[in-house]
């Protein structure tokens, strides 16, 4: 299970997190976990290949006018435990093309339900929480003259999918959690039904602006705040697709992954996730500012909230300060089913089945960030070698919430921090990591890598009925 700008640190407040912390302390958890890339197209290409974005293609987002997705040449987890046997199904963002070639139902999965891309990327209906502040779809041209999509990157309603069809447009928010809840439920009736082993992807909405939650959760935690209460409504999603594990006699039998795609949208402020001590204080100190989150690759931007439950494997309420990786989901998985690796290519995760039963201590020794944000295209500017955190170049063109900006800054000799003492990333200490960089950037250079298609066509932008304004309909 997966999901979008979580932050590196969803805190101890049972309050908002009651299911999460309680099945944290039910399985593993994982103190030195990183999304594949700071930001949500790249990161979630790499969970389903094993590989960076370099190698897959997958370098920054798509969006509504993209005409391709990950490229079909590269394999998906989902493919391969289709092929051997699974029901394969996901819920949830996509973000991997929209296109019918690229759609999830032509990349391994059997179901799909829920949003082709992310939910800031077409207009709703329903209240919904961003900076700016959004505005609804408009329903005739007179209000679209007169209004500004704030939470929108194309003048195009939200759609939401079942399989290859368009089902509602645009998809109501405040619903799609329970929504979510009940495709899940029914998926695992059905693979109880069938008896047959089965992969469920889950990615929601949550916590992407624009925020939006049920009216029930409305106020429901003492901090009373929109960020809260939707952080509320997904522990409670996941908790209730927990109890459905259990009533269909699957939870014994069933590893669960928790984890998130990317770090806090510092610039989002207070719809934003907690960066937690992971602060990028050096940046902030020497170039006045500037996200140190989201879409860069200090701590914040990549290290996310992670368990993994597995009843009768996986010792619960135990901790691991491993390095580790979303790409290592893809090797272990396939792993732990007895599936072997596709040849002829190589992949940047690790299978760590030996440290999910605690035989085995360290994971990665390695582990290189790149830069998947509005710059940098995938390239390797950042890595982790054991405690030691390497940079070769520094800021962004994201700003901070103070609307701040750290402007791209290059670096010859890498600036190195100690995140195992100084977790604020705040003092830099010497050293030169040239030549890892250089010997990874030789190996993808003689791998069999791929190229995507990043480019947009007005004719493949989701539309459900193109005789109504703004593409409406209803069909669920």
């Amino acid at each position: 299970m997966g999901w979008g700008d979580l932050g590196a640190n969803w805190g101890p407040n049972k309050d908002v997190t009651p299911n999460l912390n309680k099945l944290s302390e039910s399985g593993k958890r994982f103190t030195d976990f990183h999304a594949a890339a700071s930001v949500c197209g790249p990161s979630r290409a790499s969970l389903l290949t094993g590989r960076l974005g370099l190698r897959n293609g997958i370098t920054h987002n798509f969006g509504p006018a993209s005409v391709a997705g990950l490229p079909r040449n590269e394999t998906t987890l989902a493919e391969i435990l289709k092929e051997n046997g699974y029901n394969t199904g996901m819920i949830g963002k996509w973000h991997l093309g929209i296109t019918k070639l690229y759609h999830p139902c032509s990349r391994g999965f059997n179901y799909y339900y829920g949003l082709p891309y992310s939910n800031d990327m077409g207009c709703v209906d329903v209240d919904s929480y961003n900076l700016p502040q959004c505005k609804r779809c408009p329903k005739s041209p007179q209000e679209f003259e007169d209004r500004s999509l704030a939470c929108s990157n194309d003048d195009i309603a939200l759609p939401l999918y079942e399989n290859y069809d368009i089902i509602e447009q645009p998809a109501n928010l405040t619903a799609l959690g329970n929504r979510y809840v009940e495709k899940a439920t029914s998926f695992l009736k059905e693979a109880k039904s069938k008896d047959q082993p089965f992969f469920l992807y889950v990615a929601p909405a949550h916590t992407h602006v624009p925020l939006t939650y049920a009216k029930r959760f409305t106020n429901s935690t003492s901090q009373k705040t929109v960020f809260s209460d939707t952080l509320h409504e997904l522990d409670d999603m996941i908790g209730r697709i927990m109890t459905s594990l259990k009533d269909n006699g699957l939870y014994d039998n069933t590893i669960t992954w928790f984890t998130g795609d990317n770090g806090p949208w510092s610039q989002k402020c207070q719809y934003s996730g907690s960066p937690g001590p992971y602060l990028g204080s050096w940046q902030h100190r020497v170039y006045n500012g500037g996200s140190t989150a989201k879409a860069t690759t200090w701590e914040a931007g990549h290290r996310e909230p992670t368990f993994v439950i597995w009843p009768g494997f996986v010792q619960a309420n135990t901790t691991s300060g491993a390095l580790a990786s979303a790409l290592d989901i893809f090797p272990t998985f396939l792993s732990i089913a007895n599936v072997g690796l596709p040849p002829w290519r190589e992949y940047d995760g690790v299978d760590i089945t030996e440290v999910l039963l605690g035989h085995q201590q360290e994971a990665h020794k390695v582990l290189f960030h790149p830069n998947s944000g509005v710059i940098g295209r995938g390239n390797i500017e950042t890595l982790r070698m054991g405690p030691y955190k390497v940079y070769w170049r520094t800021g962004g063109l994201e700003m901070d919430c103070q609307r701040r900006l750290a402007l791209p800054v290059w670096h010859h000799t890498p600036v190195v921090f100690n995140v195992d003492l100084d977790p604020a990333e705040s003092e830099p200490i010497i050293s030169d990591a040239n030549q890892l960089r250089t010997d990874f950037l030789l190996s993808v250079k003689t791998d069999n890598t791929t190229v995507a298609d990043f480019s947009h066509s007005k004719t493949v932008i989701p539309c459900c009925d193109p005789t109504q304004y703004y593409c409406r309909c209803k069909r669920t």
